[in-house]
C-alpha cells in the first residue's frame, strides 16, 4: 500500500510518512548529542558510533546503559527540534494542530533480545489519555533498515478510529505491559514502516492501532524519539484539564479511567 505524508492520506487513515520532513542536520544533531553524552560516561570517550557505544555499556555495566536511556530524552537537540517552526507547521499543515501542546517526550533504544520491553497492538491513547486526536511524531535517530525493525499499523479507515477493549497487564515488568488489547482484531491491511532515512518522519494519532516489529540484527539498535503534541483547543484535552495520563508500576490512569 502507498504511503505519503498528505493531508488525505492522514484524514482516511491517521497516519501519514513524511519523507525529508526535517533537516537531516537537525536529526544528526541529536545523533551526535547522544552519542556525547554517552562518551561522558566512560573514561576513554572514544565511541565513534551509536551501535558500539550501546553495545559495549549494555554488555558491560548495565547502570550506565540505563543512565544513557533516562538521558536520552533530556537532550537540548530533541527540544528544539520539537518546537521548531517546522514542526508546528508540519503539525498544522498535515495532522489539524493549530496550538500544539508538547504532552510528552518518549525517546527508545531497542535491540534483539530484549523483546519483552516491545509494544503489541495497541493505541498511544491508552497510555497518553489526553485525546484520541493527539499525534505521535516517530523519529529514528539512525537510518531505519529492515534488520532493525520498526512499526506495524492498521490505519483508521479499517477500524473507525474506535477505541478497543483493553485489560490490565499482569506483572508490571515495563511500560509496554502496563495495558493491553482485550478483544480480536478483524482481518484488516496491516502496514510496515521499516526503512527511513534521517529526518523521516511518521505522524500518526493516539487512535492508530500500532505495535513494534523486533530487531533482526545482532549487533544495531533502533534508536528512536517519540514527539507526542496534543491541540490546546481540544475538547478532550480540555475536559482531560491539560494533563496527560500516568503510567507506572503503581498507577495507570487509563485502567483506573476505564474502571472507576
Amino acid at each position: 500500500m502507498k504511503i505519503g505524508g498528505n493531508v488525505e492520506c492522514f484524514d482516511t487513515e491517521g497516519y501519514a510518512l513524511a519523507r525529508k520532513a526535517f533537516p537531516s542536520s537537525e536529526i544528526q544533531a541529536i545523533h551526535d548529542e547522544l552519542l556525547r553524552m554517552g562518551n561522558t560516561l566512560d573514561a576513554s570517550g572514544c565511541f565513534q558510533d551509536l551501535d558500539s557505544l550501546w553495545n559495549h555499556h549494555k554488555q558491560n555495566d548495565r547502570n550506565k546503559a540505563s543512565a544513557i536511556y533516562n538521558g536520552f530524552k533530556y537532550l537540548a537537540s530533541i527540544q528544539r527540534l520539537a518546537s521548531s517552526g517546522a514542526m508546528h507547521q508540519h503539525l498544522r499543515n498535515l495532522c489539524g494542530i493549530q496550538f500544539p501542546a508538547l504532552v510528552d517526550i518518549n525517546c527508545r533504544i531497542d535491540s534483539q533480545g530484549e523483546e519483552k520491553y516491545l509494544f503489541g497492538w495497541h493505541q498511544d491513547y491508552w497510555f497518553s489519555v489526553c485525546s484520541p486526536r493527539a499525534v505521535v511524531v516517530w523519529l529514528p535517530v539512525t537510518p531505519l533498515i529492515p534488520s532493525t525493525g520498526g512499526l506495524q499499523l492498521i490505519g483508521n479507515a479499517h477500524m473507525g478510529g474506535r477505541i478497543f477493549k483493553t485489560k490490565p497487564g499482569g506483572q508490571y515488568q515495563s511500560y509496554a505491559d502496563a495495558v493491553l488489547l482485550d478483544e480480536d482484531l478483524p482481518p484488516s491491511p496491516i502496514i510496515s514502516i521499516n526503512e527511513m532515512d534521517q529526518g523521516d518522519a511518521l505522524f500518526f494519532r493516539f487512535d492508530v492501532l500500532h505495535k513494534s516489529i523486533p530487531i533482526q540484527s545482532e549487533d544495531r539498535s533502533r534508536f528512536t524519539v517519540q514527539l507526542r503534541f496534543a491541540d490546546y483547543a481540544d475538547t478532550d484535552f480540555i475536559n482531560a484539564k491539560y494533563r496527560p495520563g500516568t503510567v507506572n508500576s503503581q498507577v495507570v490512569d487509563y485502567i483506573n479511567k476505564e474502571n472507576p
